[in-house]
């Protein structure tokens, strides 16, 4: 039988050179919202890659953000609202017909700098993609604190989507500046091909 091996926490000196940065352009992040007038919305302690300290000192917040409005769907709508039942997700109606497209930017710049947690960035680490996909935040939190205290330059992190992974989403620190551009309403078009693409009924 194979051990489980747990991923290794980081101790400061093991990891500050071993981060790799990726650039990603502000106006290509997209988040989908049932409160837009609030957004961006910064969450503590509570999801994958939150300060696990909230109102410790060096404590931030964490918006999270996704690469296409397909994986923004599944993170947040499926995620957090559906149920597989009879073959199909179950999810309610008003989860599907009251979020709103959430487009970002920033003062002064165009584009983001993050760690990298995906491919061979992530194996440069030591880590395997269970920072991505485990149900237990302990390890990513720790990993979302040590990387944001490492240094002022990271902006966030890139990483694989648990629940759409040919896709990637971006936990942004809310030193970024990152700011609401626009909210706009998910077309109901655009809703019934997202339902038909993920196999969710809306009841």
């Amino acid at each position: 039988m194979a051990l489980e091996v747990r991923l290794r926490l980081p101790e400061p000196g093991s990891f500050e050179d071993l981060l790799r940065p990726v650039r990603i352009e502000v106006a290509s992040l997209v988040r989908l919202s049932r409160h837009p007038v609030t957004e961006p919305y910064w969450s503590t302690g509570v999801y994958r890659f939150d300060d696990p300290q909230p109102g410790h000192a060096g404590a931030f917040g964490t918006c999270y953000t996704a690469s296409t409005i397909e994986v923004a769907f599944a993170e947040s709508v499926i995620h957090e609202s559906g149920r597989f039942v009879g073959g199909s997700y179950e999810v309610p109606t008003a989860e599907l017909t009251e979020r709103s497209v959430v487009r970002f930017t920033c003062e002064r710049r165009k584009s983001l700098v993050l760690v990298d947690l995906t491919g061979a960035a992530l194996k440069f680490l030591g880590l395997n993609n269970d920072i991505s996909a485990s149900a237990d935040y302990t390890t990513s939190q720790a990993w979302a604190r040590a990387i944001h205290g490492a240094s002022t330059r990271w902006d966030g992190i890139r990483y694989v989507s648990r629940q759409m992974n040919k896709g990637v989403a971006y936990a942004i620190f809310q030193r970024s500046g990152l700011l609401k551009l626009r909210a706009d309403k998910l077309k109901a078009r655009q809703v019934d091909a997202l339902c038909d693409r993920f196999n969710v009924t809306a009841v």
